[in-house]
């Protein structure tokens, strides 16, 4: 169910127009930068837009133009870290043909974290999320106990009644479309 529900929405984001789908990027990454928590955050955890995910790259340069520290991720065997980086020049072409930082140590003060923006393709109002079936962000975020605002960003389409889940995965706490803002009561 979840590998037929992954094709479904990526084909779907794929064959958005590439006008509307910048349109609509950048409504999504305003209603984010109009967040509490993203005028509060002193540092900021962001994916790298990849294919038709949400273009974060003008997110990330709008973060370290407003003085925000932003850490990318970057994959090393089977582990996520999350690098500071103070460009988008700062970021190689991996072999998967995803951007990401150069080097490999976490060289962020996590400390001054405020906001995570999670990446997925499908999620649903109780904050469940479908991401590609690596559980990189859910390993992750169980291994290092951080306690902050953890943000989805998506389109309307990818907002579903249900998506599947299983207990060790990580709920987001909300979800910014183009259209609305949905605020996710997770008690855990």
């Amino acid at each position: 169910m979840k590998k037929e529900l992954r094709k479904e929405i990526i084909k779907k984001r794929d064959e958005l127009d590439c006008t509307e789908k910048t349109i609509k990027d950048k409504k999504i990454i305003e209603k984010l930068k109009d967040t509490k928590e993203y005028k509060e955050a002193k540092g900021i955890f962001v994916y790298i837009g990849f294919g038709s995910e949400i273009n974060t790259k003008i997110l990330i340069e709008d973060a370290l133009e407003d003085g925000k520290e932003v850490c990318v991720p970057k994959v090393i065997k089977k582990d996520m870290v999350f690098i500071k980086i103070n460009s988008l020049e700062n970021l190689v072409t991996s072999s998967y043909g995803i951007l990401e930082p150069v080097g490999d140590k976490n060289n962020f003060n996590v400390d001054n974290l405020g906001l995570i923006i999670m990446p997925g393709l499908a999620f649903d109002k109780q904050g469940n999320r479908l991401g590609y079936g690596g559980g990189y962000y859910d390993k992750f975020l169980s291994n290092n106990k951080i306690n902050v605002k953890k943000i989805a960003l998506a389109y309307d389409f990818q907002i579903l009644d249900k998506v599947p889940s299983e207990e060790h995965d990580i709920k987001v706490d909300s979800i910014i479309t183009e259209e609305k803002e949905i605020e996710i009561n997770n008690k855990k």
